[in-house]
């Protein structure tokens, strides 16, 4: 038999939960932004004003793109450009995309047969960032979720430089984990 328990005291309850779970949500997404600019910080990554090349992600329009120039290792510059898009014109409708971007200035001296391998893997998505990219995509049906964020959505060379790109948010765990992916690969 349930106690008996009045609807204030329900709502109180309620209320108390729904309370709890924005702060938790603040603090959580104050402690994610933290451990991005901590990771910069400790990159000794510099803001840059100008993006290296134009239209990183392929969209001419971002609503917020930022870039910062570091050293993926101690022989090769790059550029980390963080791009997010809003879509959608109300609030019920308007969804928000964030990537995470590399540009590797001419002097990396990425081959073609290195960047040939993240191209492949812009088509191993099976989505239209194959087609985008100029590349064929390979038919794939990932389900609900989409490809795996380590496939890259871009992979060309651009004014002489390479651009990688992905999916991602910009959180330290996502950006670490694409400089991993590309360090294997070099």
């Amino acid at each position: 038999m349930l106690p008996n328990v009045s609807i204030f005291e329900v709502s109180i309850v309620l209320a108390a939960l729904v309370v709890a779970s924005i702060v938790y949500l603040y603090f959580r997404d104050r402690q994610m932004i933290g451990g991005l600019k901590e990771f910069l910080k400790e990159g000794k990554y510099k803001l840059q004003v100008q993006l290296p090349i134009k239209s990183p992600f392929i969209y001419e329009k971002l609503s917020r793109v930022t870039s910062y120039n570091g050293w993926l290792k101690p022989d090769m510059p790059y550029t980390l450009i963080l791009g997010i898009r809003t879509t959608g014109s109300g609030k019920e409708d308007r969804i928000s995309y964030q990537y995470i971007g590399f540009y590797f200035p001419p002097q990396a001296q990425l081959s073609d047969e290195w960047l040939d391998g993240w191209k492949k893997k812009v088509a191993e998505r099976g989505d239209n960032w194959a087609a985008r990219s100029g590349m064929e995509k390979t038919e794939k049906n990932w389900g609900s979720k989409g490809a795996p964020d380590n496939l890259p959505i871009r992979a060309a060379r651009l004014d002489g430089g390479v651009i990688l790109a992905w999916n991602g948010l910009h959180i330290r765990d996502h950006v670490q984990a694409r400089i991993d992916d590309v360090l294997a690969s070099l």
